[in-house]
């Protein structure tokens, strides 16, 4: 099971999608083509569709990998980006793609980012959570300290191919990754300081906005 969503609805969630042409989408053929993991393009529409209507100032993105994700989010962003990817082969060929199409508002960190994380200065207003999913709760207490009042925090796939909501779906070797995604989806969906929904696009797309402290 490699996507929540039937096959055919994807065909047809694509096909309306507009076209990613040029460098952008010889990056998206590259990385399909290696068996890279990327997210899915309607999941990168989305992403560029909540820029466009939250109107960030500061994005910080947790795993880069190539700079496929980054460059959804750049694409209409007015003002800085963030990432941070932990492996250094992927995090140079992602420095390469941001150069060739010319991103100069892109901040790339090379290392593991629950030691970049605490590190980091000021506020953002967007936050996307894609790398170790282990490790989502952790990068969830990150983004909580670095998020500003009515900020999004957006995490890609918390429902991990069904495992995470239908023990039919189980495997024993992703138990650890199964019990942590759990554990960060009751978190947001629970957390006074959230509101939150869960979106069954790709492998499931995780909504938060951060209230506003009284």
């Amino acid at each position: 099971m490699s996507n929540l969503v039937q096959e055919w609805i994807v065909k047809y969630l694509r096909e309306k999608q507009p076209d990613r042409e040029g460098k952008f989408r010889e990056i998206e053929e590259s990385a399909l083509e290696r068996g890279f993991p990327i997210i899915e393009p309607e999941v990168g529409n989305l992403l560029n569709l909540l820029v466009k209507l939250h109107k960030p100032k500061r994005i910080l993105e947790i795993g880069a990998a190539i700079g496929y994700s980054t460059l959804w989010l750049a694409r209409d962003l007015k003002g800085e980006l963030v990432t941070i990817e932990l492996n250094e082969a992927s995090a140079r060929e992602a420095q390469d793609n941001f150069d060739t199409l010319g991103y100069d508002n892109i901040k790339l960190l090379t290392g593991n980012a629950l030691e970049i994380l605490p590190t980091l200065e000021g506020k953002f207003d967007f936050i996307f959570i894609d790398a170790a999913k282990g490790q989502y709760p952790n990068f969830l207490e990150e983004s909580l300290r670095l998020i500003n009042d009515g900020g999004l925090i957006i995490a890609d796939d918390v429902l991990f191919k069904g495992m995470i909501a239908d023990d039919r779906f189980y495997h024993p070797r992703y138990s650890t990754l199964t019990r942590r995604l759990r554990e960060y989806v009751d978190t947001i969906m629970d957390h006074p300081l959230l509101d939150s929904s869960i979106i069954p696009l790709g492998d499931g797309l995780a909504i938060s906005i951060k209230k506003e402290e009284e």
